[in-house]
């Protein structure tokens, strides 16, 4: 398998780049050795001492795995029985990291050097994607979002791991970002998916009105896509920023169903910080799908990171019926989902003017501009239905208890997910955050 468009080999599962690797710093010379030995010059790209990890660019490694013997490509389709989709193979990659891992177990006793791919995450609302016309943002009427007090307390801040911001006066005075880049730019018409950030911040503040939200632009406002490496270091570079909660509305599927390692070691290391992620949108409960709706080809078991992780607070969407969304998957297909909690038709700020509703057209990972279109009246006002959504209330909740409550947001997170049923909070949703799976102490 060859990669694609933008250098990324995608999968029906997972998609990574071909060519690049993470290593932990602890494996860096043996890892080095063996690449040598083979041929394979590799790289230095970036370091990172908050991940404990470098990340290198391959040169070399379709011609060096033709050497490494005949049955190499069934030894890895057999220790990764059911990764592989029917008419898909093993790449260069694939075969050299599972190389490196068996050489190292045979010379150290079981020894394997700590080493990944360098994976595409994308956003919830992009891939996988229920979309067509019934995924659109949708204008709506104007409303301001609730004032905020002049109490003494400290604001929760809460960071939005996103697409750039932008600058909607309603949301002023609320938010701060970490380089001009993650500002959007006047223009005449908009991509649908460039208000994803300012949207979800604003569902985000309707819930807590007194927090303050950090802008961090990992992802790109076109392409909706970004690495597992750029999402992992701005996760921990974050740490310098004093964040009580970051909302993660993008996520990747891995074909072995394990937790990609660089964005484990960033949750691992970012541990006292709450991070709330969108379950995904590849539910398939086509039976209650309005019409138009497209539905993502993943299956909805499928677990979506970083929403999977035992670190994270998986949030999934639910209708105004108080059932899952109709693109959510049900927590008896996701058990690792926490808790549910409105994601239909929220009401946010967004964009003004003429925008073009778009589609990520998965096979390709290339953002297809349709023929929809809507235009939103100055200052822009949507409403807009997925996980990412959810994620977004659910955190807004959460910064809400820990400033009136006088309690950090860790402790606001375990009393609400120590406990069971429904909390019922603002004024547009009546079904409030559902707990699904109780966490014990």
């Amino acid at each position: 398998m060859t990669a694609g468009h933008y250098g990324v080999v995608r999968r029906r599962i997972e998609a990574f780049y071909p060519d690049q690797i993470v290593v932990d710093l602890k494996d860096e010379s043996l890892v080095r050795h063996e690449l040598s030995g083979l041929g394979i010059k590799a790289e230095l790209t970036e370091s990172s001492k908050g991940l404990g990890l470098n990340l290198y660019g391959l040169v070399g490694v379709a011609e060096a795995v033709t050497r490494l013997g005949p049955n190499l490509e069934q030894r890895v389709r057999a220790r990764a029985a059911g990764g592989y989709e029917p008419g898909e193979a093993p790449t260069p990659l694939d075969l050299l990291l599972f190389h490196l891992r068996e050489t190292s177990a045979q010379k150290h006793a079981g020894y394997q050097p700590i080493v990944a791919k360098n994976r595409v995450y994308e956003n919830i609302e992009g891939s996988p994607y229920s979309g067509g016309s019934a995924g659109d943002p949708k204008p709506a009427a104007a409303f301001e979002l609730p004032a905020r007090s002049d109490g003494p307390r400290r604001r929760p801040r809460i960071g939005v791991f996103d697409t750039p911001m932008y600058p909607h006066e309603g949301l002023a005075g609320r938010y701060v970002i970490d380089s001009p880049r993650a500002l959007l730019s006047p223009r005449p018409e908009w991509v649908s998916f460039s208000g994803h950030a300012v949207f979800v911040a604003s569902v985000a503040a309707r819930q807590a009105p007194d927090a303050d939200f950090v802008v961090y632009p990992v992802l790109d406002a076109e392409r909706l896509v970004t690495t597992s490496w750029t999402l992992a270091t701005r996760l921990v570079q974050s740490l310098d920023d004093d964040l009580d909660l970051m909302i993660i509305a993008l996520g990747s599927a891995a074909a072995d169903g394990r937790e990609p390692l660089t964005l484990a070691r960033a949750c691992e290391r970012t541990s006292g910080v709450v991070k709330v992620a969108a379950l995904g949108n590849h539910g398939q409960a086509k039976e209650r799908a309005p019409a138009g709706a497209v539905f993502s080809d993943l299956p909805s078991n499928i677990p979506m990171w970083p929403a999977a992780s035992s670190t994270v607070i998986a949030v999934g969407a639910k209708d105004k019926d108080g059932l899952p969304a109709y693109f959510s998957p049900t927590p008896e297909e996701a058990p690792w989902t926490d808790c549910l909690a409105p994601g239909v038709d929220l009401p946010g700020l967004y964009l003004p003017g003429v925008v073009r509703m778009a589609d990520l057209h998965v096979p390709s990972g290339k953002v297809v501009v349709s023929d929809r279109r809507a235009t939103f009246p100055h200052p822009g006002h949507a409403t807009w239905s997925g996980s990412s959504f959810a994620a977004a209330y659910t955190a807004g909740y959460l910064a809400h208890q820990a400033y009136t409550q006088g309690i950090d947001a860790g402790e606001a997170a375990d009393r609400l997910l120590s406990g069971q049923g429904v909390v019922k909070l603002d004024g547009f949703a009546d079904s409030g955050i559902e707990v699904v799976r109780p966490r014990r102490n």
